[in-house]
């Protein structure tokens, strides 16, 4: 079954005083590593309304172990890169 994720990011200030060309090279970078887990970032833009700074959304047809294998890599729990870019996220599960 395919699995999305519609993943909303709030980015740390200093990852927004970056220069655009620069914070936009990361968003290959995070489809490089979601492909490694088996996912592949469907679209990607800019949210209204909401505090977050990028949306993703993510598919999959590995299930919710690829997406949470996924997201412990990119986001850094216990490493020193953990919130350096990315202060926080919420994602929603669709069908």
């Amino acid at each position: 079954m395919t699995v999305k994720y519609i993943t909303f990011i709030e980015l740390t200030p200093e990852f927004l005083r970056l220069p655009m060309d620069e914070r936009r090279s990361y968003v290959p970078k995070w489809s490089r590593l979601a492909s490694k887990h088996g996912l592949k970032i469907v679209f990607w833009g800019m949210p209204m309304g909401v505090k977050e700074n990028v949306v993703c959304v993510f598919e999959t047809q590995s299930g919710n172990d690829a997406f949470f294998k996924f997201q412990r890599e990119w986001l850094g729990p216990g490493t020193p890169d953990v919130c350096k870019r990315i202060k926080g996220t919420r994602t929603i599960q669709v069908f």
